[in-house]
């Protein structure tokens, strides 16, 4: 990709760009501030980081049968439910415009030019689906066995987090180098398949978002319920299509099959097919009429 295409693409997705920066404010130590509001308002004296808002231990407890965890964390459970919200109503903006781990995996993607021979891409988006349920349904079998109490772990989220390898990293710059010490097999392999595998050389950057994160697979399955009722969703008008495939080459989650039709568990509403098109063939929608 020429210099002159990377100033193109970085200004017309100039807004999503700024978000990833607000998001990296609004949930990561020592900044978190739109975390520290939350916990103003509920009188909390812990100083938040990005495990404040984890982004798979809802998960593992509503799995795992610990529904009393909910309760005694409402941050958490609070922000996961507003994310799958979200997520009906327009698609999973939370993990497209704010996750600070997805976002900064693409971010490294895109900004460091490995040549795409040497980046994995499926293009048969009914492959990459199966492998992101695959995956999701291996966790929640293990937080199902974890309830039972026969996987000899007490949750799976702590095991392989990539949000703690980036909250530790960050403390380890800005607050205290000792905050590095933390290191272990699994964060090891979470900063591995994060960043290098899943975010360098993949296509997109975001191998991690596709295939590991549960919330994000979660988010996937209620957007394509939010998208056949009529709520906002990405559409292609196939009268517009030249055929070019650049839509399929952009969109950083593979969402986007090479005969041009979107897997709406995939989609998380970027605009990156949007603003690519040179046809103008994709657009945003919201209503019944033609609802998918």
């Amino acid at each position: 990709m020429s210099l002159e295409v990377r100033k193109q693409t970085l200004f017309k997705n100039k807004y999503r760009y700024i978000s990833w920066i607000l998001g990296f404010l609004f949930f990561v130590g020592p900044f978190a501030f739109l975390t520290r509001i939350v916990y103003y308002a509920l009188g909390y004296i812990t100083q938040p980081d990005l495990h404040t808002i984890c982004l798979r231990m809802p998960l593992d407890w509503v799995f795992s049968g610990r529904l009393f965890n909910l309760l005694g964390n409402p941050v958490m459970t609070g922000f996961t439910i507003i994310v799958l919200v979200t997520a009906l109503l327009a698609g999973p903006l939370f993990c497209g415009w704010l996750c600070p781990v997805g976002s900064l995996s693409e971010a490294v993607s895109r900004a460091l030019p490995i040549p795409k021979k040497f980046r994995l891409h499926i293009k048969d988006t009914n492959i990459t689906r199966s492998l992101r349920y695959g995956f999701l349904t291996g966790f929640v079998l293990v937080s199902v066995l974890v309830g039972l109490g026969y996987a000899g772990v007490s949750s799976i989220c702590c095991r392989y987090c990539p949000s703690s390898v980036l909250q530790n990293v960050v403390d380890g710059l800005l607050i205290s180098p000792s905050a590095l010490d933390y290191w272990h097999s699994g964060s090891i392999l979470a900063l591995f398949f994060w960043l290098l595998i899943g975010g360098l050389f993949t296509h997109g950057g975001r191998g991690w978002c596709i295939l590991f994160c549960p919330l994000g697979a979660v988010s996937g399955l209620v957007h394509k319920i939010g998208a056949r009722l009529g709520f906002y969703r990405t559409v292609k008008n196939e009268n517009n299509c030249t055929k070019c495939r650049s839509c399929s080459d952009v969109c950083p989650m593979w969402a986007i099959s090479p005969g041009g039709s979107i897997e709406r568990t995939l989609c998380i509403n970027c605009r990156e097919c949007i603003n690519k098109c040179p046809a103008h063939a994709f657009t945003m929608v919201w209503g019944r009429k033609k609802a998918i």
